[in-house]
């Protein structure tokens, strides 16, 4: 079962190189990448989120009904107080997500003003994805996690 899921997972990275795009983006020095790269790369990162969402939203609707469900049964305040309390991961994986997608909105627009897109392009999102990082460590270390 391992082989098929990296067999699988060859085939969908290599298709776009291998269907020889049209449209190539120009990084600079002579290097083009198809645009259907860019787009592979886009839709999975977008599939992903929605993906997450979904999941998170789910876990905290099944979250409720299982604390619902043991104030209905009676189980004892102290096991419920425990589960009741808001789970500070929860908090810092909003945190987390806000400040990278932050700075993921704040490089794309720093790009847009440096065009054309280059080498500096992917090094100002992996310095503003690095700031960002940053700013979670520091929350992290303020709130005592």
């Amino acid at each position: 079962m391992e082989m098929k899921k990296i067999a699988s997972l060859i085939m969908v990275f290599t298709t776009p190189f291998v269907l020889n795009a049209q449209q190539n983006f120009n990084l600079g020095n002579g290097i083009n990448v198809p645009d259907e790269v860019f787009k592979i790369c886009a839709s999975i990162l977008v599939l992903y989120l929605i993906i997450t969402f979904i999941i998170a939203i789910i876990r905290s609707f099944l979250d409720f009904r299982l604390k619902s469900k043991m104030v209905d049964k009676g189980v004892s305040e102290k096991v419920v107080d425990q589960f009741l309390q808001p789970s500070r991961d929860s908090k810092a994986q909003a945190i987390k997500a806000f400040l990278i997608l932050a700075s993921i909105g704040i490089g794309l627009g720093i790009i847009n003003y440096t065009l054309p897109f280059g080498f500096h392009s992917i090094a100002i999102m992996a310095f503003s994805l690095s700031i960002a990082f940053l700013g979670y460590f520091y929350y992290l270390k303020q709130s005592g996690n």
